[in-house]
């Protein structure tokens, strides 16, 4: 799928989900994926003479399932009491199903644990912990299940009330891997107050890359343990360093005519990317103390109020800075990332999806199925997930995988100049790369650019040298997905 296809079909999800007010209710239809009632088949002739027998129905087979949803240590008490209300009813409608849910701790690399927990039997039977840009190497290598009999008579997508922005990725020669779960799209979050605090306007912050850093380097005060820019520069850098690169004219990598892919992250836009950061920290010397922080201290220093921008999406702020922290709503705003002088600005699209285990059973299978459902598609459950969401000052903004609900028509309090930027935005939208052993090219990534970014003499013939060594070790690695020519 291309580009504009897909910023087309996110502008249409989004400009449902603010569309707050004015949106009568769905009737909700027949869940899909129910189990059948089975009668038994006499003809009269059969039945004549005999007493009538009273019908019943087949009882489903006692199936158990495991899943990773469980809400950590860290989660708070209404998100527990949310998941718990929402696996009381589902227990209440399958009582046959017993689900054993598993918490996973804050910042583990999931993608690891499911790997590791896959060879030892172990893993979970349904998981929405894959994006997108997963699936296309996971059903290579056999690591999801194949679910294209659920998806081919799902009524749901047959109706037009899917989220079909995904559906490149997620089909592999036309079978089926995975189902939307909630697509998501980054920008640049604000901390107005602290832009503010600085002498400075948070109306008119610049978008272009050299005028930003000058604007981020005004709101640094190391004194006050206050910084202009949140860097993301532990493991999961190349993911943002992808947005940088299309937004200085650039493209992670093209595909040949042979369906194989050039690497082209070495080309002159990502070395600008990549020196853009380094000039951050050592030019305009704007970012956090630490700029390899794990995520959970680099989200810390937003919400608690020590950077005042970074790359993200607003929703996953506002929990913590207004409930945790005391923060006031209107303090947040949002806009697009910045570009290089002369190139357009996009904002990187994704989102996950459900997959099911490949060593399920055909009675987890069908369980699996039913939970994604229940969880993911069923209105009441997202009506209640949305609404006490909201009630608790964490209102969704990323739409669901089901497309004709609004989860936003539940919120108040909102900024209503978001309305119009998310609108705005959502024509920005790119979506991240889904080429084969795409995770692993951002893997081989990390090194080169911290490397880029924490060495204070880095010139771009030098940091040009990293990025095309990290493209030869990935065509000599994956030579049947990654191609020169």
């Amino acid at each position: 799928m291309n580009k504009k296809l897909f910023s087309i079909l996110l502008l249409m999800v989004i400009l449902l989900t603010i569309a707050v007010g004015g949106c009568g209710k769905t009737e909700q239809p027949s869940q899909p994926g129910e189990e059948p009632q089975t009668q038994d088949e006499t003809t009269d002739d059969e039945t004549q003479g005999e007493e009538p027998q009273e019908q019943t129905e087949e009882q489903p087979k006692e199936v158990t399932i495991i899943t990773w949803d469980k809400p950590g240590d860290t989660a708070l008490p209404w998100q527990v009491d949310l998941y718990n209300e929402k696996m009381k009813l589902f227990r209440e409608k399958y009582p046959w199903i017993t689900v054993e849910d598993i918490s996973i701790p804050p910042g583990t690399d999931y993608r690891q644990k499911y790997d590791q927990a896959l060879l030892a039997g172990e893993e979970p039977t349904v998981t929405a912990m894959f994006p997108y840009v997963d699936i296309p190497t996971r059903a290579k290598d056999g690591s999801i299940g194949d679910i294209t009999e659920f998806v081919e008579n799902w009524d749901l997508r047959k109706e037009g009330k899917v989220f079909t922005g995904f559906d490149d990725a997620i089909q592999i020669d036309g079978r089926w891997y995975a189902v939307p779960y909630m697509p998501y799209q980054q920008h640049i979050v604000i901390n107005k107050k602290l832009i503010k605090d600085a002498g400075l306007d948070p109306e008119n912050i610049p978008t272009t890359w050299e005028e930003f850093g000058e604007f981020c380097a005004q709101i640094t005060d190391t004194s006050k343990n206050r910084f202009g820019f949140g860097l993301m520069g532990m493991e999961w850098c190349a993911w943002p360093y992808t947005n940088f690169v299309w937004n200085a004219g650039g493209e992670m990598g093209v595909q040949n005519p042979d369906g194989t892919w050039k690497l082209t992250f070495a080309e002159q836009p990502g070395v600008d990317a990549a020196m853009f950061w380094h000039d951050l920290v050592w030019k305009y010397k704007c970012t956090q103390k630490n700029v390899l922080e794990s995520y959970d201290d680099l989200f810390a220093d937003f919400v608690q109020g020590r950077t005042a921008m970074q790359w993200g999406g607003i929703s996953g702020y506002i929990n913590d800075y207004v409930n945790k922290y005391g923060g006031d709503i209107n303090d947040l705003d949002l806009m697009t990332t910045p570009a290089k002088e002369g190139c357009e600005s996009y904002n990187l699209a994704g989102g996950e999806t459900y997959t099911i285990s490949p060593n399920a059973t055909p009675e987890q299978r069908e369980a699996a199925w039913l939970y994604i459902q229940f969880m993911g598609y069923d209105l009441e459950i997202l009506e209640l997930t949305a609404k006490v969401s909201a009630e608790n000052g964490s209102p969704i903004f990323r739409p669901f995988g089901r497309i004709d609900f609004q989860p936003l028509d539940y919120a108040e309090g909102i900024p209503e100049a978001w309305k119009q930027k998310l609108t705005d935005l959502s024509a920005t939208a790119k979506p991240e790369p889904w080429m084969p052993h795409w995770n692993d090219v951002k893997n081989a990534l990390v090194k080169p650019l911290q490397t880029i970014i924490l060495t204070e003499d880095m010139t771009p013939e030098k940091a040009k040298e990293l990025l095309e060594q990290c493209a030869e070790d990935l065509y000599a690695k994956y030579p049947d997905t990654f191609k020169k020519e």
